[in-house]
């Protein structure tokens, strides 16, 4: 899936086809070349990682602790010590949060990498084909059954008894039944989408 404004838990698999612009059959291995250009490969993006301290450190030096530091310094001189010292203790509070909840989301990154398989079976040219997950583009068809890691966000087109666990995401253990009727209610999140299923969660029983 290309774009995220796109509501593809609310399209038919039809108008998936259209939106993505394949085919049951699969691309064929030109518009496969063409799109690996456009998009690139099937990978979770790696930034070059900053020393913890520094990222640490960021945290206090943002616009908002700045004034915090200063609003603080400001009540000091004032002769309100109290008031002074308390907004120095929320800037530090805060700072600290904010590095504890980035330290998760990163250690939550690279345990995603390590989640996802290396190989895919996809049908492209009519053709069922085994590939590196890694050559994975938008509009493959991806074939997935009970066992698999899943290699990529994608919509359900065709399903059979199909359960996900998605703990990876969510952490709840229990596997969840998935199929590919369309999503008509709009409050209705991707994560709790029936027909969609995610990159790093593992195919329970069934298959699609």
């Amino acid at each position: 899936m290309t774009d995220p404004s796109v509501n593809y838990q609310g399209l038919t698999p039809e108008e998936v086809y259209q939106t993505l612009a394949t085919r049951q059959s699969g691309l064929y291995n030109e518009e496969v070349a063409k799109r690996q250009t456009q998009f690139g490969k099937n990978l979770l993006e790696s930034k070059k990682q900053e020393s913890k301290w520094l990222r640490f450190l960021k945290n206090f030096t943002s616009l908002m602790a700045i004034l915090l530091w200063i609003g603080g310094l400001v009540a000091i001189l004032s002769g309100t010590v109290e008031l002074g010292i308390a907004i120095w203790l929320v800037n530090v509070i805060n700072g600290v949060f904010s590095f504890i909840q980035e330290n998760r989301a990163q250690k939550a990154t690279e345990a995603l990498k390590n989640m996802l398989p290396s190989y895919a079976r996809v049908v492209r040219d009519g053709i069922e084909q085994k590939i590196l997950a890694e050559d994975l583009v938008p509009g493959d068809i991806l074939l997935i059954e009970e066992g698999d890691k899943i290699s990529a966000d994608a919509r359900i087109i065709l399903s059979t008894d199909l359960q996900v666990n998605q703990s990876a995401l969510t952490g709840e253990s229990n596997p969840v039944r998935k199929n590919a009727r369309l999503v008509t209610d709009s409050d209705v999140t991707a994560l709790e989408a029936d027909n969609l299923v995610f990159a790093g969660t593992t195919v329970a029983n069934g298959s699609a």
